[in-house]
């Protein structure tokens, strides 16, 4: 059954990855992020796979991607042969697997129910394994709805932004507790002359308040099972 979000990423996605190039630097940096907590040669799952760059970048040992646009699974099948996708819509429940590190980079925004879609991210994780969910910093709300309205960055659709406290209460409520939490990327465009302010370690109080990238590390609490 289509839905809203679905059929919206479905209209995207012939020109996702151009949109991607364009935002190379916010994507390296969701790549870096991740890895950062991902290791190498894990079993991963990734929530909102789009065309399966990141969940590639990841190297996993098994990795399956999933998505609610069957455009965008069609398309990652294509680009990334050695790697599962499959069309699946989370706010239906988790699928019946469980993976060492399930992951969802700009996922949280586009459901419409936040408890069902941390809930299905419990329920798809090991008892010693990691749910990380990346969102948008919502203080940057202005900035990337200027942004889309000129045409320099992907047209989003309906969403809402997630703060910490929301991504962190709703994973409580599904027997998730956090386990770090960080944000990085105040340069999300090249611009020479402050570049440094993404590495330099007296700009690291400025990441971690005004950051674009939020990352979110929850660990399971023995009761989301």
């Amino acid at each position: 059954m289509s839905s809203p979000v679905g059929d919206h990423f479905d209209r995207v996605a012939p020109d996702y990855d151009r949109w991607k190039q364009k935002a190379h630097r916010y994507y390296t940096a969701v790549k870096e992020s991740l890895g950062e907590v991902v290791p190498t040669g894990s079993r991963v799952l990734e929530v909102g796979c789009a065309t399966g760059d990141i969940l590639a970048s990841l190297r996993p040992v098994d990795g399956l991607g999933i998505d609610i646009s069957p455009a965008m699974i069609e398309r990652a099948a294509e680009k990334h042969p050695s790697l599962r996708f499959r069309v699946h819509d989370l706010m239906q429940g988790p699928l019946d697997e469980r993976f060492d590190y399930v992951v969802a980079v700009d996922v949280a925004e586009h459901v419409p129910d936040l408890d069902k879609l941390m809930s299905a991210l419990a329920g798809m994780v090991t008892d010693e394994g990691l749910v990380v969910v990346m969102t948008a910093n919502p203080m940057w709300s202005p900035i990337l709805h200027l942004a889309e309205r000129l045409h320099l960055k992907m047209p989003e659709g309906d969403h809402e932004w997630r703060t910490g406290a929301d991504l962190t209460s709703a994973a409580l409520r599904a027997g998730l507790r956090m386990r770090s939490f960080t944000r990085s990327l105040l340069v999300p465009k090249e611009v020479i002359g402050i570049r440094a302010l993404d590495t330099a370690a007296w700009a690291a109080p400025l990441r971690r308040r005004w950051g674009l990238i939020q990352r979110v590390a929850f660990e399971t609490d023995g009761t989301a099972r």
